[in-house]
């Protein structure tokens, strides 16, 4: 009987204690790193699934820290991260498996190294410990399909549409009107940034103004199905009359489902009889109907009021002494109205008052106008030829702001301030009204036919 007691005792003594046990165990297990790609091999466009398993030995403290995953020529976004446990050995591993979608732009070789993660875990409850893993190294391919190597650029999707929409600032347009082109690419199955970019090509008599393009991606959260959309837009302002036609556009690309090369077209667009007169929107311009008229006449009489008074006596005289007098002089006026109505003036109060309003486009178009009524510009009238003869940089500024603001980038707009512009338009209106005057008014010299009855000389007889 004691030799079984002793034995047991040895052993007994042999043995560490449970705690012990435990913590040696714990310090020879460490956190697992499993990364995986799939396909190896993928189209030009298409994604591949990075997956990266992070394991740690009980729990981890934090969550793990793991790199973006950017790779050269190549668009990443993650997916879904997923919580996981597991046993292994009997022991107890927590973890979490990140999903990453890589979608390369050009063909060729494409590695995922040099990247590690930062794991935060209990390595002795509720001890923590930190470690950084370094990944395991991956690569994968990409390729373009032979029967698609003639597109430039290849774009790859599962499906892809395009439509163009045509806005136009008036109907028939006239010169200095606008023609916006606006061109909607829809894709399923690639990333918005790897849609092809649409070049609007310049067309002689059309001055272009592109817009910033505006890219779009959606994912469904049910079926992880990427829908993209482009849009590009540009603003073609007409310089002078004619018949123009903006160009067709073809787009080709991959699909994906059916393994062959599919065409978009977009058809082009004819702009046809456009006139010679300059740009004015008459229905921007007279869309306040009887308030322009009162305007005009409120206009015409603090530029004229000694002229109206005086008239005014003149008529209620003349109407009081003589009807037929009165009629004669209400005509006159009507027709010094209606001729007031296509001055100079005229147009440039309705100029001041849109600028005052702070209306851009209205300005604009008044701008036009009072150009055409100025002569101070050669065919065609536009802002162009009117700001270099004025040659004044400050009013080229506020100019250019104006048409920044109505054709050209929205996402980064050049502010115009309505008192500088008046205050510069007022100034040039000032050098340029006296020689339109000098140059309508010069005639031949005075030499040339001299005024008056010229002086006779005296007869005289001549000598014998």
């Amino acid at each position: 009987m004691r030799i079984w007691i002793g034995f047991i005792a040895l052993l007994l003594g042999g043995m560490p204690p449970p705690q012990a046990a435990y913590a040696q165990q714990s310090v020879a297990l460490a956190p697992i790193v499993q990364v995986t790609i799939a396909p190896q091999r993928v189209v030009v466009g298409q994604k591949i699934t990075l997956s990266v398993l992070v394991l740690a030995p009980n729990y981890m403290t934090s969550p793990p820290e793991l790199p973006d995953f950017q790779v050269r020529n190549a668009v990443t976004r993650q997916l879904q991260s997923v919580n996981t446990s597991e046993q292994r050995d009997g022991l107890p591993y927590a973890g979490v498996r990140f999903e990453y979608a890589i979608s390369p732009q050009e063909p060729g070789s494409y590695a995922v190294a040099g990247q590690s993660v930062r794991i935060i875990y209990a390595a002795e409850p509720p001890a923590a410990r930190e470690v950084a893993l370094a990944l395991p190294h991956v690569s994968f391919e990409a390729f373009i399909p032979g029967a698609a190597s003639a597109l430039r650029p290849f774009v790859s999707a599962n499906s892809l549409t395009a439509e163009q929409d045509v806005k136009r600032s008036s109907d028939p347009l006239k010169a200095g009107d606008a023609v916006t082109r606006t061109i909607t690419i829809r894709a399923e199955g690639t990333p918005a940034m790897l849609l092809p970019p649409q070049q609007f090509p310049s067309v002689d008599g059309l001055k272009l103004y592109p817009a910033q393009p505006t890219l779009e991606d959606k994912v469904d959260g049910r079926s992880d199905v990427m829908t993209s959309t482009r849009v590009d837009s540009a603003t073609y302002m007409v310089e002078r009359a004619g018949d123009y036609s903006l160009p067709s556009v073809d787009i080709g690309w991959w699909n994906v489902g059916s393994g062959k090369v599919e065409q978009a077209r977009l058809e082009a667009v004819p702009l046809k009889g456009i006139l010679t007169s300059a740009a004015t929107d008459s229905a921007s311009l007279s869309r306040s109907g009887q308030g322009w008229m009162w305007d005009s006449v409120v206009d015409f009489i603090v530029d004229n009021w000694m002229t109206v008074l005086l008239l005014a006596a003149i008529a209620a005289g003349v109407a009081w002494f003589a009807p037929r007098v009165a009629r004669r002089v209400a005509a006159g006026l009507h027709r010094r109205h209606q001729a007031y109505l296509q001055s100079e003036a005229f147009a440039f109060s309705r100029l001041r008052r849109a600028i005052r309003h702070r209306d851009a486009k209205v300005s604009y178009y008044a701008l036009l106008e009072w150009l055409s009524h100025l002569n101070a510009t050669q065919p065609p009238i536009t802002a162009g030829a009117f700001k270099a003869i004025a040659r004044d940089p400050e009013l080229d500024r506020q100019l250019d702001a104006i048409e920044s603001e109505l054709f050209g980038n929205r996402h980064n707009l050049a502010h115009w301030s309505p008192r500088r512009l008046l205050h510069q338009l007022v100034a040039a209106r000032r050098r340029l009204r006296p020689r339109v005057r000098s140059r309508a008014t010069t005639g031949l010299p005075p030499r040339l036919n001299p005024l008056g009855t010229p002086k006779v000389a005296a007869y005289r007889k001549p000598a014998r």
